[in-house]
């Protein structure tokens, strides 16, 4: 494809290539990244949301593996989804663009190779769930990309250092700078000297829409970690008093699930709106992983619960569930308030169908309630620490970290939410997270998808068991 001469000046030129070959301009950011890799052996970047990070690491994907002799290139990310459907499929895109390129570069699902050598001459994805990810490589040309590194754990990053010994070894990080400790946190702090390091704030990129920025700014303030992580690419201040950190909330969204054909426990939650912005929001969960259904404004309580009906009745077909096998899934409803009438319109049609309905086990629960417990004030900060134990698991036994057991949706809503929530200790010594109404004082928004969470992770006990799938 190229001539030895063109192979030998681009090798040293990655903007040049990424734009006679792949047939794009870089941004000026993205132009000095291209120029760190070709350059130093370590080159570490953190940014926010949207500043084209992924396209920059499939560009160099691409330009070493056409500048290179019989290169290895193993790429690694936090989840699948990050891995495949963001980074290689970026590389894919990329490709297309030029016939050249796809007639000499051969991209599968994992691989992508010179056409002939498959086995000596590649990239590779490999998720950095497995511990042996980025082990095994030998190349006298080596590059490392490891996306969303501030997600990836510190095991992964250990044959990455002996092979970066290697002369003509490469790294390249990237990610958004979620954790306050670790491999990519210390490459911009205690390490950075032995870095080649870029900080790329969203407020100055092009590629980020200013409403984006305009909207955190107005919802969470740019005194929000929200605000620092998401838009101006910096580390979390954390406070004090933050009852659940951020990096808890990230790292969740960061880890990888794996559903089961069978789960062993379904959940479904409604936060319902009470008045104004207030959102509804219904939600669901697959043993560890939450996903959102439905958002919307307004107080239609008849709407809701057929809204809630319909997701179970999908759940219902997708899993199969029968009541010969399995227990009724639990609906738990935010009680408070209009709430209440969706619990009666639920109720109400689960007494007017009971055998077509059987699945539908109804609990009303209220927040802030006074509950009698030893460490916590009310339901809210009870449903907030059985969050946090969730994202922060570990053996009572041992005192050892166990993998999370709580997986949450990627929505800057709910990262702002979560994370934002301060707490403090009552007259008798008890924890209670701050309000609704107190949070809306400080200028937040309510907590509509945080309480939906809240909600799906409240343990309940079914009325009877069936020997089947368990959903206490």
């Amino acid at each position: 494809m190229l001539s030895a001469e063109a192979i030998l000046y681009y090798a040293d030129h990655p903007v040049e290539f990424v734009e006679d070959i792949i047939r794009v301009t870089p941004d000026p950011e993205q132009a000095k990244i291209l120029r760190s890799v070709a350059a130093n052996p370590m080159t570490t970047v953190r940014s926010g949301h949207g500043v084209g990070k992924s396209a920059v690491e499939a560009w160099v994907v691409i330009w070493f593996i056409c500048t290179h002799p019989f290169p290895k290139i193993p790429c690694t990310a936090p989840t699948q989804h990050q891995l495949f459907d963001i980074l290689w499929a970026e590389v894919s895109k990329w490709i297309r663009n030029n016939k050249a390129l796809r007639n000499e570069l051969i991209w599968t699902k994992e691989k992508v190779y010179m056409r002939g050598y498959p086995e000596e001459w590649f990239a590779v994805a490999r998720t950095a769930s497995k511990p042996d990810a980025l082990q095994g490589f030998h190349a006298e040309h080596l590059l490392y990309i490891i996306d969303e590194a501030s997600g990836v754990d510190d095991k992964i990053f250990e044959p990455v250092l002996g092979a970066l010994s290697t002369p003509g070894a490469r790294l390249l990080m990237c990610g958004n700078p979620t954790q306050l400790s670790g491999f990519f946190y210390e490459s911009h702090n205690k390490n950075k000297a032995s870095y080649s390091t870029f900080h790329i704030d969203g407020r100055k990129s092009e590629r980020v829409r200013q409403d984006y920025v305009d909207m955190i700014i107005r919802m969470y303030g740019e005194d929000s970690d929200v605000f620092r992580v998401r838009v101006a690419g910096d580390f979390p201040l954390q406070e004090d008093d933050i009852f659940i950190p951020l990096s808890l909330v990230e790292n969740s969204i960061m880890t990888e699930f794996s559903p089961r054909k069978n789960p062993d426990l379904i959940h479904i939650a409604c936060d319902v709106a009470r008045f104004g912005d207030d959102k509804t929001v219904i939600g669901y969960k697959i043993d560890e992983k939450a996903e959102f259904y439905k958002k919307r404004q307004g107080q239609d309580t008849m709407k809701t619960a057929d809204d809630i009906i319909l997701l179970g009745e999908m759940l219902v077909r997708r899993y199969r569930l029968t009541p010969e096998k399995d227990d009724p899934i639990p609906v738990k409803v935010d009680d408070g308030g209009v709430g209440g009438g969706v619990v009666d319109r639920l109720k109400q049609i689960k007494r007017n169908d009971p055998e077509r309905f059987w699945w539908l086990e109804v609990y009303p629960v209220i927040f802030g309630q006074r509950i009698k417990h030893k460490y916590y004030h009310d339901s809210t900060t009870y449903m907030m620490a059985t969050v946090k134990k969730l994202l922060r698991p570990y053996d009572e036994d041992t005192g050892e970290r166990k993998p999370v057991e709580l997986i949450l949706p990627d929505d800057d809503d709910l990262v702002a939410q979560l994370s934002g929530r301060k707490y403090a200790l009552t007259e008798a010594s008890k924890i209670k997270v701050e309000s609704k109404d107190a949070m809306k004082k400080r200028g937040l928004p309510s907590p509509d998808e945080a309480d939906c969470v809240l909600l799906l992770c409240l343990p309940v006990k079914p009325p009877k068991k069936r020997g089947g799938r368990k959903n206490g």
